[in-house]
């Protein structure tokens, strides 16, 4: 819900409803991921990820999304019909690419183990813009999160800069719902989640986010780091440990795969990198709140900055708002 007059949303609380928006009770539903692609993706990050990151592939499905390039449009006033053949030649060519990626990926993750009952697609004309499209798709099918990935092993940062990221997603972060997974190419040895919390509403629904991702997922443990300048005995290290614990359980997450820890310091995002480094996570987890009015400036600004999100390499990065 949003406020008319100060244009922010307001939070609304549902009883029914975990902080990340899953109905209560779904723990025991299939994970349903929407994944974007590209013209390239059959060998993209985003599909590389899934295939290496997930054990129990038979509760995983899957929406293959791809938005051909848009072929423009015809002026009524010099439209014939040259130019309208023409056009619909090209809008066909297109969709046929299209549908050959989405085909190339489907074939993919079956011979991964895949479930082939379980992998639906969806090849659309662009309306209003990629970034828009991959919004509404996302919000109108209730995914549990949306997939991005590239295949080149560059920053974060200028992968955020690419047509399915910045560009595209600039300006609409108030309207995502949804947890994004930025992707990297995976480095085969990382397995695990560290789960960044600090307490915040966006902490919270990652958090229920990855116990609900992992409940069903044994291939992986979470770590739960909290950075604390009193230490790890201090009152508010302690509760926002405790509250993240309990929301892991209720996401349905086994005691057993779940550890905690606590640094020391007022730098956050070195100490997360140390973290990352030193435990070969093959996932960052984190909520981002940033005071920037786009998902950019969210995702950038703020003690847990730049470093963490550029220096990332090997893994995906998983953010709520």
């Amino acid at each position: 819900m949003h406020d008319e007059n100060s244009g922010t949303a307001r939070p609304v609380i549902d009883p029914t409803l975990t902080p990340s928006g899953r109905h209560k009770g779904d723990d025991t539903l299939d994970r349903h991921l929407l994944v974007a692609l590209s013209a390239h993706s059959k060998a993209g990050a985003g599909v590389e990820f899934i295939t290496h990151f997930f054990t129990a592939r038979e509760h995983i499905g899957l929406t293959l999304f791809h938005i051909p390039a848009s072929q423009g449009a015809v002026w009524a006033e010099e439209a014939s019909y040259e130019t309208l053949d023409a056009l619909e030649t090209r809008v066909a060519a297109s969709a046929g690419k299209g549908r050959k990626v989405v085909d190339g990926v489907r074939r993919t993750l079956v011979a991964a183990g895949f479930d082939p009952e379980k992998i639906a697609d969806r090849v659309v004309s662009p309306q209003r813009g990629k970034g828009h499209d991959l919004i509404r798709e996302a919000a109108q099918g209730r995914y549990d999160a949306v997939v991005l990935g590239r295949r080149a092993q560059v920053g974060l940062g200028e992968i955020m800069d690419k047509s399915l990221s910045r560009h595209l997603l600039e300006g609409l972060s108030h309207s995502i719902s949804f947890p994004l997974w930025i992707c990297r190419l995976p480095e085969h040895d990382r397995r695990n989640v560290l789960l960044c919390v600090d307490g915040s509403p966006p902490s919270e629904r990652m958090t229920d986010h990855v116990g609900f991702i992992l409940a069903r997922e044994p291939g992986h443990t979470v770590t739960v780091f909290h950075v604390s300048p009193g230490g790890e005995d201090a009152p508010e290290a302690r509760a926002v440990i405790d509250r993240a614990v309990a929301l892991l359980a209720e996401a349905g997450m086994p005691e057993e795969r779940v550890v905690a820890t606590v640094r020391t310091g007022a730098n956050p995002s070195r100490l997360i990198e140390a973290e990352y480094h030193a435990g070969r996570y093959a996932v960052v987890a984190i909520g981002s709140s940033g005071s920037g009015r786009g998902l950019w400036d969210r995702l950038f600004v703020g003690s847990v900055a730049r470093t963490v999100f550029d220096d990332l390499s090997g893994a995906a990065l998983w953010v709520c708002f």
